[in-house]
Formats: structure tokens, C-alpha cells, sequence
């Protein structure tokens, strides 16, 4: 019965667990998006020179989707002399923006919160048992210790002087 009991609440977690990995998934779709209106690659001239070793914030330009002129500062390797073209990508109204998510990364976090969601409950659910289990103990051991009470009234033998 405590089983069937913990199984059906393992099925009825489904629900959520399903409902919020279908929107860290369709969050994901959104990360992805590029084209028109969302992010695009465009190509990017490096403005300034390279100053010292290592990668640097360096300022670039390009020409947004909409046409008009876009700076911004990306950082690049001391190889990348001024003049040269770097890919960037941008948002639709033409600022920098990060590149899109991997659809690798969708799927796996929404599988993570699915995931996250039936460990909880399956967690939840094996405290509950586990404090269901000890009241269960307890109430048994007190029968045990009655019986044995009764027992001993029943069967003892009178001292004998």
C-alpha cells in the first residue's frame, strides 16, 4: 500500500517536472534564435592596435543590420592587428550581444530541470517513508512490549514459597 501510495505521487510529480523542463527548453529555443530580428553574425574591423601581450578589450566597428554605423569593445588576441576583421554578433537593434546558445546546451538543461525536479520529490518522498517506517517501528515495538506484558500475566507461574 506505501508503495503504490509513494508511486502515484512519483507519477503526479510528473507533471511539473515535465512542465518546468518544457520551459527551461523553449527558454533555450529563445537563447538560440538568430536572424532577423534576433542576433546575427556580422564582421567586425578592429579600430585600435594591440598594446602588450595577452588577449585585450579592443574597440571595433561594423555595420549594424539595420545599416547604421556600431562600436563597441571586444576582447581579442594581440595577433588581431588594426584593420583586420573579427566576427561578432549583435542584437536587433545592433549592439553587441553574446552568440547563441548551442541547442546541445537546451536539451541538456532541460533535462537538468526535469532531472532536478523528480530527484526532489523522489527525495521528498524516501523522507517521508523513512519517517513512516520508524512511526511504523514504534508502534509495533509498544504491541510487542503489551503482548508481552499480557503474556507474562497469563502464562507466569506463582512463586512458590
Amino acid at each position: 500500500m506505501v508503495v503504490l501510495a509513494g508511486l502515484m505521487i512519483f507519477i503526479a510529480a510528473l507533471w511539473p517536472a515535465v512542465t518546468l523542463g518544457r520551459q527551461a527548453y523553449e527558454n533555450g529555443l529563445r537563447a538560440e534564435l538568430t536572424g532577423p530580428g534576433h542576433r546575427q553574425a556580422v564582421v567586425a574591423e578592429v579600430v585600435d592596435p594591440a598594446r602588450g601581450a595577452g588577449w585585450q578589450a579592443r574597440t571595433v566597428r561594423w555595420i549594424t543590420p539595420g545599416g547604421g554605423p556600431g562600436t563597441g569593445k571586444v576582447v581579442l588576441p594581440p595577433s588581431a592587428p588594426a584593420g583586420s576583421h573579427t566576427g561578432v554578433w549583435v542584437d536587433a537593434a545592433g549592439r553587441l550581444t553574446t552568440s547563441p546558445q548551442n541547442h546541445a546546451k537546451t536539451a541538456v538543461d532541460a533535462g537538468l530541470a526535469l532531472v532536478a525536479v523528480m530527484s526532489g520529490v523522489a527525495m521528498a518522498l524516501l523522507l517521508c517513508l523513512t519517517g513512516l517506517r520508524g512511526l511504523l517501528n514504534r508502534c509495533r515495538d509498544a504491541e510487542w512490549d503489551r503482548a508481552w506484558v499480557l503474556a507474562d500475566e497469563r502464562w507466569r507461574r506463582p512463586r512458590q514459597p
